[in-house]
């Protein structure tokens, strides 16, 4: 996980896990959440590509946060189990049994599971996704941000279609997801057709030749109705 704060030198600690990580685990966050293909339909319905690029991008860089987080497609690509949550792991994301914990931080092979990704429920941000951690912890994100992040997702009605996401040290030439069973593996795109990938991730800069672009694309089942991808943003 590429943490916004480091922490070298000593185990991982859950008592110095930012507060903003203190919203418990519930299952039903990512138990609810499309598939990707409704995803993306319900991106293009919202035509959300024009609040991405524009007032949500404004935002992350006034708050400078844009080197550290990103914009994801609220999706799933399997069912997990309610003790289950999906960490990834050297770019690749499965399902980890955790038992009864509803921590949003969690012990685990004595290093930490930490959020990933967080969308909101009842005007929280909330973790679906989360990250295996044996070094580094995140840092507090700005509530001031947050807050204002919830009231431009919900104006724009993409509270169910846009979430948070932290952004990681993941090899840059591994950009696209495709899963294998219950699994979620990150490969460098050219190896799967374009016409089943959906971009999924954005990241913004604030110069204007790469004020936001796709870091990562999801491979959608090919079977059934083809889904426009063009979530492009530059």
């Amino acid at each position: 996980m590429a943490s916004l704060v480091a922490g070298f030198g000593a185990p991982p600690n859950l008592d110095q896990v930012p507060n903003t990580y203190t919203a418990p685990y519930d299952p039903r966050a990512y138990d609810s959440l499309p598939s990707l293909r409704l995803a993306s339909e319900q991106f293009q319905q919202l035509n959300a590509i024009t609040a991405v690029v524009n007032p949500i991008r404004d935002l992350f860089l006034k708050h400078k946060v844009h080197k550290h987080l990103g914009i994801a497609l609220l999706h799933k690509h399997f069912p997990i189990r309610p003790t289950e949550r999906l960490v990834d792991c050297r770019s690749i994301s499965a399902p980890w049994d955790i038992g009864d914990d509803t921590n949003a931080a969690t012990r685990k092979y004595e290093s930490l599971i930490l959020p990933r990704s967080f969308r909101l429920v009842k005007e929280k941000f909330v973790p679906y996704e989360f990250d295996f951690s044996d070094a580094d912890l995140p840092r507090q994100v700005d509530q001031a941000f947050l807050s204002e992040l919830s009231s431009l997702l919900y104006q724009h009605r993409l509270d169910q279609v846009l979430g948070l996401r932290v952004l990681d040290k993941h090899d840059s030439e591994l950009t696209v997801e495709v899963t294998e069973g219950n699994m979620n593996i990150m490969i460098r795109r050219g190896i799967v057709p374009e016409n089943e990938l959906i971009q999924a991730l954005w990241v913004f800069a604030k110069e204007e030749d790469q004020a936001c672009h796709c870091r990562e694309i999801c491979r959608v089942d090919s079977k059934g109705t083809h889904v426009e991808s063009n979530h492009a943003c530059g």
